[in-house]
C-alpha cells in the first residue's frame, strides 16, 4: 500500500486544488506503477512558512523579500 506524505508551505492551496493534487498522484501510481487506487494513501500537510528555512532563512522571510 504506498503512502504519499506531501508537505506544502503557506499559503494553502483551495480545496478543489489539493483535490486535483491527490488525483494526480494517485493516478501516476497506479497507471505507472500498477498499484490499485483504492489501496494508495495520499495526506496533504500544510506547514506554516515560518518553520521551514533554506540556507537558514525561513521560507516567510524569503518570500517577504519579493
Amino acid at each position: 500500500m504506498p503512502i504519499v506524505n506531501i508537505k506544502l508551505a503557506k499559503p494553502e492551496l483551495d480545496k478543489n486544488t489539493k483535490e486535483q493534487l491527490m488525483k494526480d498522484i494517485t493516478e501516476l501510481l497506479a497507471t505507472k506503477y500498477n498499484k490499485a487506487k483504492e489501496r494508495i494513501v495520499v495526506q496533504i500537510e500544510d506547514i506554516e512558512a515560518f518553520n521551514i528555512a533554506f540556507g537558514g532563512e525561513t521560507v516567510e522571510k524569503l518570500k517577504a523579500k519579493k
